[in-house]
């Protein structure tokens, strides 16, 4: 499925932080090839988009609470997509030269080995309500209440370019979508 590759390179650009690879991806990226005209005005701009996005994503990460770009760079990171976290296929509809693809992300946070990380690595969770965050690190006790993420939707929507290629356009998460358990482990 054409819409699959194009997510698995993109997630994998984003991990990377390839941000040459993630521009062949966005119809965001050709648009401002044409909005600028030159190819290295557009790339210089779009390091420049994919730089604040990434430091926005740093600061809010470590306040608590992600506002997610409708890039899905945010949303990449956190869920650690391209990374082995688990994705499924919801819903398909494609209309012409567009189509809007549903993705349920599923987390299995409490059944993790994190003895991987060395002692006093932190980590990061997602909870809810939806772009909330819980900070935890390796080795320490946790006690309190901890509500995390077991699964959240995203929508991805596409547009064919000018060659026939499926580009992204935009993602959005799906906050009325998000299950959430609460996590009574006592130490990751």
């Amino acid at each position: 499925m054409p819409f699959r590759q194009v997510l698995a390179d993109y997630f994998t650009a984003i991990q990377n932080q390839d941000v040459q690879q993630m521009s062949r991806h966005l119809t965001g990226f050709q648009d401002m090839v044409r909005q600028y005209g030159d190819m290295g005005d557009a790339i210089v701009n779009f390091k420049t988009q994919v730089r604040e996005i990434r430091d926005s994503y740093v600061e809010e990460r470590n306040e608590g609470e992600i506002h997610f770009d409708p890039l899905g760079i945010k949303a990449a990171q956190i869920m650690g997509l391209g990374r082995g976290f688990y994705y499924q296929t919801e819903s398909l509809d494609i209309e012409n030269d567009t189509a809007t693809m549903e993705l349920s992300h599923t987390f299995s946070y409490d059944e993790m080995d994190y003895s991987v990380f060395p002692e006093g690595t932190r980590l990061f969770f997602l909870s809810c309500p939806a772009g909330k965050v819980l900070s935890f690190v390796t080795g320490q006790y946790q006690k309190g209440y901890r509500l995390l993420l077991r699964r959240i939707h995203t929508r991805w929507h596409f547009r064919k370019d000018m060659n026939g290629n499926w580009k992204i356009v935009s993602m959005e998460v799906l906050p009325e979508t998000a299950e959430c358990f609460q996590s009574h482990r006592p130490s990751y």
